[in-house]
């Protein structure tokens, strides 16, 4: 684009800097001890425009792998990449979720946190961790572990949300939405339904009743004694199933006016 200015807006044109690149990890121990500088020269040709190395500490000390991730100049995929005399398969680097070490909330860093300092293994607030000796409380899952365990089901979201990101090449909002929109509305599963029979049973035994959005839970549908006839049953069943699904009203209701 030639264009400079728009009205008295200067514009400025760049490549994005995350959708045009991609990163990528290998995994040598023949490379563990060479440099990155050196790493990044041998691989420039390639496509390769930065290089940083995967770390993990242990007894307090922060340790190198033989685990570098490579940033590509382009956002297609590779199969190998050549290092030497070595052709090393390459695959798609997928980072954990980021996790604020203040508020103990996704998506975000300490640095840019504006919550309030909270503790990491019991979800109390004001303090850090070192100081608690209460129970353990998750702050995102609400379950009796730590903030930073990675069997939380908070974490495990975020982590599916971030491969889907990366996969699908999309922004991390529109990764949310997509998720949000292919997640079910009601949390009762059919099977906790068919496993678990209502003790309180519908005694509306009109179908029409029930697709129409008749059928109400109150004292005139609804019998608080517990019935095991078939269908007395059958008709429990079909009204908690109009309220999961919401059958449409596809047909002109018989009975209106």
């Amino acid at each position: 684009m030639k264009i400079k200015a728009f009205s008295d807006i200067s514009v400025t044109v760049s490549p994005h800097e995350s959708l045009n690149s991609s990163k990528e990890v290998v995994s040598c121990g023949e490379l563990l001890n060479v440099s990155l500088e050196s790493i990044l020269k041998d691989l420039q040709s390639q496509g390769v425009s930065h290089v940083r190395r995967i770390s993990i500490r242990r007894d307090g000390q922060l340790l190198n792998t033989k685990h570098p991730i490579l940033t590509f100049s382009s956002a297609k995929l590779h199969e190998y990449i050549k290092a030497g005399y070595m052709r090393l398969s390459v695959r798609r680097y997928i980072p954990n979720p980021l996790r604020c070490i203040k508020c103990q909330l996704f998506g975000h860093s300490k640095t840019s946190c504006r919550g309030t300092l909270t503790c990491a293994c019991y979800a109390e607030v004001g303090h850090d961790s070192s100081q608690c000796t209460a129970a353990e409380k998750c702050v995102n899952c609400k379950d009796a572990r730590t903030s930073f365990s990675r069997n939380c089901s908070a974490w495990k979201l975020e982590k599916e949300i971030i491969t889907t990101k990366i996969k699908k090449q999309i922004s991390y909002p529109e990764t949310r939405k997509l998720g949000k929109s292919q997640t079910p509305a009601s949390a009762t599963s059919y099977s906790f339904i068919v496993k678990n029979p209502c003790t309180t049973v519908c005694t509306c035994n009109n179908l029409g009743d029930i697709i129409y959005g008749n059928a109400k839970p109150d004292s005139a549908n609804i019998t608080a004694e517990k019935n095991t006839k078939p269908q007395a049953y059958i008709s429990c069943l079909l009204f908690h199933l109009k309220h999961l699904i919401h059958f449409p009203k596809f047909v002109p209701d018989p009975f209106s006016p």
